[in-house]
């Protein structure tokens, strides 16, 4: 055998190599230094979860790790600006789109009113409409508040604010809470950016209790899912937040109160348990929606969205992997959802529904699944929904380029070599 240390060509190639891969190390150490873009990995639900502990802000709380529950069905596109979708036990993340964006999150702010209420008063102590805190009510909220309705002179439970506060949304119990627990308004917003921070909500701001638009009032999708999550552990804001009628007793210090919960999704979505909507009264619906079945419970974020129902409904049906139909249209016939008026009954909810997704296909939101190019174009030209039905299953791969997709009636095949589509 001859020996290598003789052998030229192999001695060049052995340097040859040594060159390649000293050239290569800086270049791989400055890439593993250098700050990667913002990006949403995303792993499958075989992975282990640690549970996050519910008062332990992050290290980095803008690195997210999804992990989906549902991977049968593709992620529900949204109509809402940016969405979350959270497993309340362990924290984890199961949808995210634009999760730290900066938005207006409206009354949602008063789950943070209501979380410093329970951990810093006493739900029995007497709070009374005194005149400097009804001037205060009257400086800070808007002529077309959502009210509890405080009069000056009366006296109420910080128990009863809390239901004023999240039930009819009273923006004057937000305010009255606030003198009552902060000592006073400017003190308990202080409070309620500091318990942001120590919760994690860095990309959250708050300037009043009450969730009025104004400058430098913002939060995020992310922000409201940890918010949400915190006080729907806390059992006595779940409980409020669950609740759909109350009654408040007329006594000697104070008028009678029937309170409704403003939140819809209660009325008619299953296992749906807390939360707290919010509205400004035109376009724009922010919800932060708290709902268990079959032993998972799950807090889901919709944030600028016309569409309130079909979103979260779309969020929560892939969280739960439960698509069974189920609409606040049908369930208003039955029995009256609260200000369904406002949403002219829901009439726009309909199994045909569609919601454009990225790659220009359609997602069905009646099955949860996406048709896209080239089987979207073969199944609009030859009969669409009458002919072939809704999507049953996800686009399926196989060799030669070759797609097929299951629908209710048939199957579409793609060439997708050939662009040639036909029925099976």
């Amino acid at each position: 055998m001859n020996d290598l240390s003789h052998n030229k060509t192999f001695l060049l190639l052995c340097a040859a190599i040594m060159v390649v891969l000293v050239s290569l190390i800086p270049l791989l150490v400055s890439w593993l230094a250098a700050p990667k873009p913002l990006g949403l990995s995303v792993q499958r639900n075989t992975a282990t979860v640690a549970a996050t502990p519910l008062n332990q802000a992050p290290v980095n709380p803008h690195q997210l790790v999804i992990i989906p529950s549902d991977t049968d069905h593709p992620p529900p596109p949204v109509l809402a600006t940016a969405a979350y979708l959270m497993d309340m036990d362990t924290g984890a993340t199961l949808y995210a789109y634009n999760p730290f964006m900066h938005l207006p999150m409206l009354s949602t702010t008063k789950l943070m009113t209501a979380l410093l209420a329970v951990e810093h008063g006493n739900l029995d102590q007497q709070v009374t409409i005194t005149s400097a805190l009804d001037r205060d009510i009257q400086q800070h909220i808007s002529p077309d508040s959502s009210l509890f309705g405080l009069k000056k002179g009366e006296t109420y439970t910080l128990r009863d604010l809390l239901y004023g506060l999240l039930l009819p949304s009273g923006n004057d119990a937000a305010v009255a809470i606030a003198d009552a627990v902060g000592g006073s308004y400017q003190h308990f917003v202080d409070m309620m950016n500091q318990r942001a921070r120590e919760l994690g909500m860095y990309d959250t701001h708050y300037m009043n209790p009450s969730g009025l638009l104004a400058t430098g009032h913002y939060s995020s999708a992310h922000d409201l899912a940890v918010l949400g999550r915190y006080t729907m552990s806390n059992p006595t804001l779940h409980q409020i937040a669950n609740t759909r009628i109350y009654h408040i007793p007329k006594t000697s210090k104070h008028a009678e109160h029937y309170l409704v919960n403003g939140n819809q999704f209660l009325w008619w979505y299953p296992g749906a348990d807390g939360g707290k909507p919010g509205w400004d009264g035109n376009t724009d619906f922010v919800q932060v929606v708290s709902c268990t079945r079959n032993n998972r419970h799950l807090i889901g974020v919709t944030m600028n969205t016309k569409d309130w129902w079909t979103d979260m409904r779309d969020l929560m049906n892939w969280g739960f992997d439960n698509f069974q139909w189920v609409s606040p249209y049908d369930v208003d016939l039955q029995h009256a959802i609260p200000y369904d008026y406002d949403w002219d009954y829901f009439a726009r909810d309909k199994k045909t529904n569609t919601i454009p997704t990225p790659d220009h296909g359609r997602y069905y939101i009646y099955t949860g699944y996406s048709v896209s190019p080239p089987i979207l174009g073969y199944f609009d030209k030859n009969g669409g929904l009458d002919k072939f039905g809704f999507p049953i299953g996800m686009p399926n791969y196989t060799q030669g380029n070759v797609v097929s997709q299951r629908f209710q009636k048939a199957t579409i095949e793609c060439d997708l070599a050939g662009k040639q589509c036909k029925r099976l």
